[in-house]
């Protein structure tokens, strides 16, 4: 487990997962199974329990077999890579459309398309554009593609050069692997997460500290060889008394991610629900009562809520299609200013994030690039009581089917219930009411959930 900490507090927690098939940016050789044109989509076999997805828009030419898109057939093979992770019951999202990550540049070894970060200013994104072209130009006779990242802005050439070149190096490898390998087969994955978040980061960190020797090593060689150019003072915690995760008080950040409710410092709060196809967040005032104004304490809620909501979505890696349930405010102002807070808040997230207003019912709405399981799903399991619905069969349900079940058992000498210990009075009343005692017996099983139940003639 990873956790990013700036300004005092932990902003960002990240969980290396060991099952590499869940790990957005591993490269396979896989082998077409399936294509459904009615999904317009191919499954790939990856080597994983669950069959990938590939949309077809993802093919790229001379990709599969040497041949074109137009010719794939299932049976062929075909290099691909992981875009979104394997999520619940879904299985990994592919793209033929490779982009291998580098310091400063993101290699496009299929596309000739040069990009640039999106958190490059605009009026720098031309010129930085222009500038690492000429100085590419001579060393990309294949004529890949490439995208420049924030951290080539103001690098000398060489760095660039030597980034692009050793990008080159990682491809081509690749491609070998792929030669030498069986179909389907993993082909490339980073060593360990941290090197993508030290890379992500573009060493901004002034400090990395880690308790395993081992770990501690291999970030110390990482940064001196990726990255010699910056200082990053990288320690080894050998305080037996206390660990690291209590010092940066990371259990009481897990315990508050893995809740629902968060609590605003004024009294208002905010309840986080994550369902497979959106996050809702809702708003609420709670116990705010400063302003007389509802338009003033409208706002500064929502102002209060959009700042703990950046923080939150950053934290618990929270992604796809984002609602907020904000305050209703009246003043198009106040809506306009919401806005803008919430776009340059969302400037520091490293994922991308569009905020696309409010909708014609009032609620915001916003995306967030989703390319694996978000926190609170790698921290936590299914309940094995309510299956993960949040919620049992209330008592009253119980009891009804309970009566309905003995009824239709009729006629009968002996009947036996096995029911959870916390349901035997109320199935006790409901058996006299139905001057059935003697007749039923009444076994309780505390391994039985409390919303399950057994009925059973006794010969």
């Amino acid at each position: 487990m990873y956790a990013i900490y700036e300004k005092g507090e932990i902003v960002e927690v990240r969980v290396d997962d060991k099952d590499i098939s869940r790990e957005t940016g591993n490269i396979y050789k896989g082998k077409i199974k399936r294509i459904v044109p009615a999904v317009n989509a191919a499954f790939v076999d990856i080597g994983e329990d669950r069959e990938a997805f590939l949309p077809l828009k993802d093919f790229c030419p001379d990709m599969v077999n040497g041949s074109l898109c137009n010719d794939v057939k299932e049976g062929s093979s075909i290099i691909v890579q992981v875009k979104r992770s394997a999520i619940n019951s879904k299985g990994a999202k592919l793209s033929c459309k490779i982009a291998i990550p580098g310091k400063y540049l993101v290699l496009l070894p299929y596309s000739s398309h040069v990009g640039v970060s999106t958190k490059i200013p605009n009026d720098l994104k031309k010129v930085l554009k222009e500038q690492i072209k000429d100085i590419l130009d001579s060393f990309n006779e294949e004529g890949f593609g490439y995208i420049i990242r924030t951290s080539a802005v103001d690098v000398p050439d060489e760095f660039i050069i030597e980034d692009f070149l050793n990008l080159k190096e990682t491809w081509y490898g690749i491609l070998e692997t792929a030669d030498a390998k069986k179909t389907p087969s993993l082909l490339y994955e980073e060593s360990f997460k941290v090197f993508s978040i030290i890379r992500d980061y573009a060493c901004q960190f002034d400090k990395i500290i880690t308790d395993d020797t081992f770990i501690y090593r291999q970030i110390k060689d990482y940064c001196q060889t990726q990255f010699p150019n910056h200082k990053i003072r990288v320690s080894l915690y050998r305080t037996k008394r206390e660990s690291l995760y209590s010092v940066y008080n990371l259990d009481s950040v897990i315990n508050k991610i893995l809740g629902t409710h968060i609590w605003l410092k004024s009294g208002g709060y905010i309840v986080i629900e994550e369902t497979e196809a959106l996050v809702a967040i809702d708003v609420n005032s709670g116990k705010y009562c400063k302003e007389r104004s509802l338009e003033d304490m409208a706002f500064n809620i929502n102002l209060e809520a959009a700042k703990e909501i950046i923080k939150q979505v950053r934290l618990r890696d929270l992604g796809g299609i984002i609602v907020v349930d904000f305050i209703d405010m009246k003043d198009k102002d106040n809506m306009d200013k919401l806005l803008e807070f919430l776009i340059e808040g969302f400037k520091a997230d490293k994922k991308p994030v569009k905020v696309k207003g409010f909708t014609s019912l009032g609620l915001l709405e916003l995306t967030r690039k989703k390319s694996e399981e978000s926190l609170i799903k790698k921290l936590s399991s299914i309940c094995t009581v309510c299956k993960g619905k949040g919620y049992v069969k209330g008592e009253g349900l119980i009891l009804f089917e309970i009566e309905k079940k003995i009824l239709e058992l009729r006629p009968f000498v002996k009947v036996r219930i096995i029911i959870n210990p916390r349901l035997k009075e109320a199935v006790s009343n409901l058996i006299k009411k139905m001057k059935l005692e003697g007749m039923v017996e009444i076994v309780d099983n505390i391994t039985i959930p409390i919303d399950k139940y057994k009925i059973q003639r006794v010969e």
